[in-house]
């Protein structure tokens, strides 16, 4: 059996706790023991780097240990959606919205487009006829998606004494499309799985998935950069005292969005930047989220961009209440259930 790994009761100095979760935010390592490795470069212990992992989830801080998959290289099909919801029918509609299983962040913003939620859907299932399913069982005329037409930057990374996201540009390649077999599949949702936060925790997910530690590191290894956007740790944001949430949507030119995208990604408090189509009376095709100690911060970090990108026409979409925040998961028997039951209710 598995043994954890005894932990340290003491918390690290407050800049050790910065450094490592940077580090946890960035990469975790795909070896045997990544907790040693990760507190190795770090100068601490793997007790010390378990032990305050441990407390930060007992925290309710740490939100999990996981692969970030690219649907896109999986056969899926994603976008953000928008849509208009009566103000006194909208926990009900968020509630329809949320039991789909691959809808993850759902939000309500300030906008007359007031429910924003991300979906991924396999093709074979179709976005397109996905949001009209989930528009007929929640009573709305529709749901429209936003597509990334380009990705500029993905990926957050919170400092916990500016209470900001710091996050730099890394280059983007595309993704290759795969034909996941049955043991891919297998071997992605073991990999979507939290990390245990224990001294060789792929060796546990390997055990429960029936391969070997070394099959399971392998495997990692060679889809990383690819089908694997990254292996990290994320927080929830708002414990951490970052509690401002912006998505900024800029109206710029279409010639000009190769320009103005990398531009607005180079700022460090930039955590997601895309380029997404329009939709009905919300011709904004430049994204990009902000998160800061505050809504007054998000603010003032969105007007310094504007006066940089040379773009007065913006809005700052604030999150007023999140309906559901999750790691987005693929191959679930759950979809596959949710699509059944869906189709044979339509056809009744």
């Amino acid at each position: 059996m598995m043994q954890s790994h005894p932990q340290s009761d003491l918390a690290l100095p407050l800049e050790r706790q910065n450094a490592l979760a940077h580090a946890i935010q960035s990469n975790v390592p795909f070896v045997s023991r990544p907790f040693a490795a990760i507190g190795e470069a770090l100068g601490v212990s793997e007790e010390a780097v378990l032990g305050q992992l441990s407390r930060w989830q007992s925290e309710g801080k740490l939100r999990e240990v996981s692969a970030i998959l690219e649907g896109s290289a999986l056969g899926y099909d994603s976008a953000l959606v928008a849509g208009r919801v009566p103000v006194d029918r909208l926990d009900e509609v968020a509630a329809i919205v949320n039991a789909h299983p691959t809808v993850t962040h759902n939000y309500l913003r300030n906008h007359d487009y007031n429910l924003w939620f991300t979906i991924a859907v396999p093709h074979e299932m179709g976005l397109e006829r996905t949001l009209a399913v989930l528009a007929a069982q929640a009573g709305v005329p529709e749901f429209f998606p936003l597509r990334r037409t380009h990705t500029f930057k993905v990926g957050v990374n919170f400092d916990l004494v500016s209470k900001t996201s710091t996050t730099a540009v890394v280059a983007l390649e595309a993704p290759v499309a795969l034909s996941p077999s049955e043991r891919d599949a297998l071997l992605f949702r073991t990999l979507q799985t939290p990390l245990p936060l224990t001294q060789r925790p792929f060796a546990v997910l390997g055990a429960r998935a029936g391969v070997s530690e070394a099959a399971l590191l392998d495997f990692a290894r060679g889809h990383l950069g690819n089908a694997m956007r990254r292996y990290v740790g994320t927080f929830h944001h708002r414990r951490l005292g970052v509690r401002g949430n912006g998505m900024v949507v800029w109206r710029a030119p279409n010639e000009e969005l190769p320009r103005l995208g990398p531009l607005l990604a180079q700022a460090p408090e930039v955590s997601h930047c895309y380029a997404r189509n329009s939709i009905p009376g919300f011709d904004f095709t430049l994204y990009s989220m902000l998160h800061g100690p505050s809504d007054e911060a998000c603010r003032g970090i969105a007007g310094g961009l504007a006066e940089r990108l040379g773009i007065a026409d913006y809005l700052i979409l604030f999150s007023s209440h999140e309906y559901k925040k999750c790691r987005l998961r693929y191959f679930l028997p759950e979809l596959d259930a949710w699509w059944a039951q869906s189709t044979v209710a339509r056809a009744s």
